[in-house]
């Protein structure tokens, strides 16, 4: 029987996975709303990393010895993959797609982008359950864009931008895998690093002039959200669940992002889930399920 200190530990773990992955999937109708309303795409990159990369500063100044240095091309991977190309990708991808499709095309296809760069990249092995769990998460690609196709709908641009989002998103968690930096670490190097080279290419263009025009309130609640919410406060959420829970129960967690961006999409905007994006929503969190049960008992034996 586990001790209480242990059970205490579990739970705090479980939690914190939790808040991780609401706060993560809080992020794509977070975003649709800042683009659909007031901002443009480019203005979400500027407060995010404007913002994250002043409060990460001082841990990176810190840790300046951990960063390596010889391996640029991984760096680049990392700094990129999660950076400013990133988010206009996505952020103008959801000008088209709605909050459950950029579910099913973001967080719901990425696993499997992860599994194939890990084998084209890292050299490993599929094993029967991890192809099963990509099959059913393609599948649940195919038909929210086959549905499309049959209807005559135009979003079709929409999934291919939230796509090559989700490319630029796995490049960084296999750079992240190769790498091994601490979160802090590896937080600190993408938002510092985006700050330094975007912020005032933006800033030249004319980008503090639109932020000033907009109402504060807007510019505080996207601010506090995209970057300090998302950029900090999650990534030591979920850092606290690999401690406590170990990282495969920890990415156990992850089938429940597209459910959950489907739920806050329709209760922020009233993006409506048509059948389509059902069925692909509960593909792609069965995929992913699939595909990390099987991580998990190879982690555990």
């Amino acid at each position: 029987m586990p001790r209480p200190a242990d059970r205490r530990g579990r739970i705090t773990g479980f939690v914190a996975a939790l808040v991780a992955v609401a706060i993560w999937a809080g992020w794509i109708p977070m975003t649709r709303l800042a683009v659909t309303v007031r901002l443009l795409p480019a203005d979400v990159a500027a407060l995010r990393f404007a913002i994250s990369g002043l409060l990460l500063l001082p841990a990176l100044a810190l840790n300046w010895r951990e960063i390596p240095w010889r391996r640029p091309l991984v760096l680049a991977a990392l700094v990129i993959g999660a950076g400013v190309p990133y988010l206009l990708l996505f952020g103008t991808g959801l000008l088209i797609a709605n909050s459950g499709q950029a579910a099913v095309f973001g967080p719901g296809l990425v696993s499997s982008l992860v599994a194939l760069f890990a084998m084209l990249f890292l050299g490993e092995r599929l094993g029967r359950m991890r192809l099963l769990g990509l099959g059913i998460t393609l599948l649940g690609v195919a038909v929210v864009v086959g549905h499309d196709l049959l209807n005559g709908h135009a979003r079709l641009a929409g999934y291919a931008m939230i796509i090559a989002a989700s490319v630029h998103w796995a490049a960084f968690t296999i750079a992240s895998r190769v790498l091994g930096l601490r979160p802090l670490v590896n937080a600190a190097i993408v938002a510092v690093a985006n700050g330094i080279l975007y912020v005032p290419i933006y800033l030249a263009s004319g980008g503090g002039e639109r932020l000033a025009a907009l109402p504060a309130t807007d510019l505080l609640v996207q601010g506090v959200y995209q970057g300090v919410v998302t950029a900090i406060v999650a990534l030591i959420a979920f850092a606290i669940a690999v401690e406590r829970l170990g990282a495969a129960t920890a990415a156990s967690m992850t089938p429940l992002a597209p459910v959950l961006v489907a739920i806050f999409g329709w209760f922020l905007l009233g993006d409506r889930v048509d059948v389509a994006t059902a069925v692909g929503l509960a593909a792609v969190g069965a995929g992913v399920l699939i595909a990390n049960r099987q991580v998990a008992r190879a982690t555990a034996t």
